[in-house]
């Protein structure tokens, strides 16, 4: 997102430098530092980052400096620094659940939803380019290294029955996030004496939390893969992913598309779909995912699945289109793929809440009101 809020703060009349020195901690690295105090004596009136990293927070808390982070990723594991508290950040986040409980430590944090860079799409989103895909997908299946629940050594069978069991009951959820409630203490007291997790003494206990988003991952992944394969057998379905799973390699439905660039490819996809798909990684659990504006921001139309947040935005129907169980998706792509006035008016209005409220320009300068106030 850098190139994104740049050229907006650019646009917007702010004097921006770009500092690309190395580091190799999020936490501690003396030439990092040294380099990074060198440049501040600059004169800054406040650094600013995607996500949020405690060892600039320690070094604008030293110096005296405003830190501003705007949160994108969710788990975000140097949110659990004790140095969260310094009264130097300004940490926003796209989850109000993640806010809330920065806040219950003690941080300054805000609420705020991401944005899309209107300026950029503006040409895209406004094309009248034919549709190439009737349904596309644009994510990750997680077929990756950092699926840690599956690393586990030596998990009593008992005790994977019962992730197992409740991860299967997640994946019937929409909204609520049974996880939390039922992986509890004793759950977590079993599992950490055979996963270790120890993020140093400089970040809180947070373990609980940890394995529960191991397992809101591990239930996005079997939730993305059923539910393509799903999809696969009535739609033909285009798909944009780093890696496909084995099970959909050879599917005649599937028009596999390689991955995506960012700022070149990502935004035609998504004109040039009748119907896009959304589904949130289950670890955020309240917030509207960067995918969901993208996709607006880029003139197209979504189903995705529910998250609370975004009733604070849209109308089911009206500006974006939510589906709350597997079942219902089926049918509402279905029905959109053969009522094409309906789609389109949804799609344009889904653009137009893009321009009004998710624009990088009105976020970033509630961004920077909040901050410097």
């Amino acid at each position: 997102m850098k190139d994104d809020v740049v050229d907006t703060l650019l646009s917007m009349g702010h004097d921006v430098k770009v500092d690309q020195t190395k580091r190799t901690s999020f936490d501690k690295d003396e030439h990092f530092e040294e380099a990074f105090r060198k440049r501040l004596k600059e004169g800054y009136d406040m650094v600013f980052t995607m996500n949020y990293f405690p060892i600039i927070s320690n070094i604008c808390e030293s110096e005296g400096i405003l830190y501003s982070s705007w949160i994108s990723d969710c788990p975000n594991l140097p949110l659990y620094s004790r140095s969260v508290s310094n009264a130097c950040n300004r940490i926003f986040c796209f989850d109000k659940n993640e806010c809330d409980d920065l806040i219950s430590r003690g941080a300054n944090a805000y609420s705020l939803p991401l944005g899309v860079n209107i300026e950029r799409l503006k040409s895209v989103a406004t094309s009248e380019n034919e549709y190439l895909h009737d349904v596309s997908f644009l994510g990750s299946f997680y077929k990756n290294s950092y699926n840690h629940l599956e690393q586990v050594a030596n998990m009593p069978q008992r005790l994977r029955g019962y992730i197992d069991g409740i991860s299967r009951c997640q994946l019937r959820l929409y909204g609520y996030d049974l996880i939390g409630e039922a992986f509890d203490a004793a759950h977590v007291e079993e599992l950490s004496r055979i996963a270790l997790v120890d993020l140093g003494e400089q970040y809180e206990k947070r373990n609980a939390d940890i394995y529960r988003d191991w397992i809101r991952k591990n239930v996005t992944v079997i939730e993305r893969e059923e539910i393509m394969l799903s999809i696969a057998k009535r739609f033909k379905i285009s798909i944009a992913t780093d890696k496909l799973p084995e099970s959909m390699e050879h599917l005649s439905n599937v028009k596999k598309l390689g991955y995506a660039d960012y700022y070149k490819d990502m935004p035609a996809i998504f004109r040039r779909s009748k119907i896009n798909l959304n589904f949130s990684l289950r670890s955020i659990l309240s917030g509207i995912p960067l995918r969901v504006t993208d996709v607006l921001g880029a003139g197209g139309f979504i189903i995705t699945n529910f998250q609370p947040e975004m009733s604070l935005y849209f109308e089911n129907g009206d500006n974006i289109v939510w589906f709350e169980s597997p079942e219902q998706l089926l049918d509402l792509i279905d029905y959109y793929l053969t009522h094409d006035t309906e789609r389109e008016a949804i799609r344009t209005r889904g653009y137009e809440t893009a321009c009004e409220v998710f624009s990088y320009r009105r976020l970033l300068g509630i961004l920077l009101d909040a901050a410097m106030s």
